[in-house]
């Protein structure tokens, strides 16, 4: 299947909407002040978002539906984002039990609202119907042996999925909306007529799994040119777009190496570190590099980089910057983001590739 950049355009902006409209619906059910954080649409390996889903003292709830959307949204929180919205929209709740049943059977009809804020929009202007299923939950944060139980992300190895957040302004209350979508819903709502600017899926797989193909991962390339010894996993490919990117990246203050992709696919590749010692410079430089290199075994084309530069600001200043030597007519930017890890331990760095959709398309699409 080829993704239509327009209509990718056109549901990321539905999806802000629907979004906006779950955070409205919260608010007014329990009277906390919610926003959305940020909203993507991202392509993950369905183990990656089992493995979220299923971690210690996360609540998931899905919703499934069906109509002009197929599919389900999932809601994911942890039990004391969940206790303290159960206990705002039912004050009788017993806090001084702590987080119950009674909590979880309430986030269940909190979700089921939100969902009905998410969906409503594409409904309205659609004018087509869309019909939830009851909530249920595929992950208690009682029992974390039960499993998730999705048959959307059983049948896969990736899925394409909208993704959005919505905290309050303190931080305290956070959590996630996952909607996917099954096969006949992502080809009508994202499927390319031939002559429209388009993106292959199966690039985008590619792309999801540069770590775990063969014949080696950015971790063992890594070791050959440099004798540092990683584990590299790069999980999750968001297609973002280019005015939003820098939301989906922290203000926070950090240390990395950039290195430009100066022939197609135009893009560059960016490595963070939260602190910086004597060995992060080389280590980051080395990284970036690898990770370029990595991109032209895959795609098997020669590909001319820059030199590594060594940047010391905010990560969304730096993810800016990048993002406007890509050129003021790309309106989206596929975003690989991944994180490295010594296996000694005593190192770890955030990995980014940002990459145009526009020239890897035209590539993919003459190799």
């Amino acid at each position: 299947m080829k993704l239509d950049l327009r209509k990718l355009e056109e549901f990321d902006q539905m999806a802000i909407d629907g979004a906006d409209g779950a955070s409205d619906r919260l608010s007014g059910l329990t009277g906390v002040d919610t926003s959305v954080d940020c909203s993507r649409l991202h392509v993950v390996a369905a183990t990656a978002v089992i493995d979220e889903f299923e971690r210690d003292d996360v609540l998931a709830i899905s919703i499934s539906l069906e109509g002009y959307l197929e599919g389900e949204v999932v809601t994911v929180l942890d039990s004391a984002s969940a206790r303290e919205l159960a206990e705002a929209f039912m004050p009788m709740l017993p806090s001084d039990d702590g987080y119950t049943s009674k909590h979880e059977s309430a986030v269940e009809e909190i979700c089921n609202v939100m969902v009905s804020g998410y969906v409503d929009g594409w409904a309205n202007v659609q004018g087509e119907s869309i019909v939830m299923s009851p909530p249920s939950v595929v992950s208690s944060a009682f029992d974390a042996e039960e499993g998730v139980r999705s048959e959307l992300l059983e049948e896969t190895e990736h899925v394409l999925s909208q993704r959005s957040s919505i905290v309050t302004p303190d931080d305290e209350i956070e959590f996630q909306m996952f909607l996917f979508l099954d096969e006949a819903t992502s080809r009508t709502q994202f499927g390319a007529d031939p002559d429209a600017s388009a993106i292959d899926y199966e690039l985008l797989e590619v792309l999801t799994a540069l770590d775990g193909m063969e014949p080696r991962s950015i971790g063992d390339h890594l070791l050959e040119t440099t004798e540092f010894d990683a584990d590299v996993a790069i999980d999750t490919l968001d297609i973002v777009p280019a005015e939003r990117l820098s939301e989906t990246v922290s203000d926070e203050e950090s240390f990395g190496a950039v290195v430009e992709l100066l022939d197609p696919p135009i893009g560059s590749a960016i490595t963070f570190f939260d602190d910086r010692d004597g060995s992060t410079d080389e280590i980051g430089a080395a990284v970036t590099t690898s990770l370029v290199d990595e991109i032209a075994d895959r795609l098997e084309v020669a590909v001319r980089a820059g030199e590594p530069t060594i940047v010391d600001d905010m990560r969304s200043s730096i993810v800016n910057d990048v993002v406007a030597n890509l050129g003021p007519g790309e309106r989206f930017v596929l975003s690989l983001e991944g994180l490295l890890e010594s296996t000694a331990g005593d190192l770890s760095c955030d990995v980014y590739l940002l990459l145009s959709p526009k020239e890897i398309a035209d590539y993919w699409a003459q190799r």
